[in-house]
């Protein structure tokens, strides 16, 4: 996860982590932020991370993962069960704590504190290194990319998920569709440099070769999201609803108001009352030179 400041109501329609008093007390660090992401938010990465495992290799025991912006395990975990050596790192302690408690009946897996702008590993030390809708949103991204191409063995293989469009997927997508049919006069930020620029199947692929990467490959896929329709959609995403900046930010009377303009964007994807939401997603899969 990566911190996205907010900072005000009239100016927050497609940024989605509140604003804390300071990075480190930024809601989005939180446990509770981590346990809410892993039940909601989750479901959209994983089908994502699942892919990126398909194009890169079977993973085999002894193989070294590295998972960087590792959320909440959406790639990590399934890595772990195939027996590979999985580090997963990310810059929240929450996603960390929870991380760690899912990784602890894998001995050779585990996860940490870090920033992936920086991270604190060896040269050449992974076979495999992931990002999964995670570099495309650091402030140095391209940093990020440096970084993974550095860790990697020579002849290692990294692979990099980005959405295409804003705001990503999922509830995310349809949050954003609520707060523009109900104030269509606020103007959304200017969305991340790295999300902008990777968004871009042929300057992904340049950039990705200016960090160090080979035979790159870019490919588009789609994201999928299901989840209940109806008022079993606000419940069961309530609490991530609050973690929003954008909601967050509503009072109570405002907040009604985009509910309901939520539960009207639900029936438009609803079948036999359940909800399926397809996003574009750019894959990226590089080798480093041998």
């Amino acid at each position: 996860m990566q911190d996205l400041s907010a900072e005000g109501k009239s100016s927050t329609a497609g940024t989605w982590i509140p604003k804390g008093p300071s990075p480190a007390e930024s809601p989005h660090m939180s446990e509770d932020f981590a346990r809410v992401y892993e039940l909601t938010g989750n479901r959209v990465t994983a089908p994502i991370a699942v892919e990126a495992l398909r194009r890169v290799a079977p993973l085999r025991a002894g193989v070294r993962v590295l998972d960087i912006a590792a959320g909440a395990g959406a790639l990590s975990i399934p890595a772990a069960h195939s027996g590979a050596s999985v580090l997963a790192v990310d810059i929240a302690p929450g996603m960390v704590k929870l991380l760690s408690e899912r990784l602890a009946p894998f001995p050779n897996a585990e996860a940490r504190v870090m920033d992936g702008q920086a991270l604190a590993i060896d040269d050449h030390s992974f076979d495999l290194a992931f990002s999964i809708i995670g570099v495309g949103i650091f402030s140095n991204w391209r940093a990020g990319l440096r970084e993974q191409s550095r860790v990697l063995r020579p002849g290692g293989k990294a692979c990099v998920a980005t959405w295409k469009t804003l705001p990503g997927g999922g509830p995310f997508t349809v949050m954003a569709r609520a707060m523009r049919s109900v104030f269509p006069e606020q103007t959304p930020p200017v969305p991340p440099d790295g999300f902008v620029t990777l968004s871009h199947p042929a300057r992904f692929a340049t950039e990705l070769q200016a960090a160090g990467f080979v035979d790159v490959e870019v490919a588009e896929v789609d994201a999928v999201w299901q989840g209940p329709a109806g008022h079993a959609h606000l419940d069961e995403l309530h609490k991530l609803h609050r973690y929003m900046a954008p909601y967050a930010a509503l009072d109570d009377n405002d907040r009604r108001k985009v509910d309901k303009a939520i539960l009207q964007i639900v029936e438009d994807y609803a079948v036999s009352g359940q909800i399926r939401i397809v996003s574009p997603v750019l894959i990226a899969v590089a080798s480093t030179r041998s």
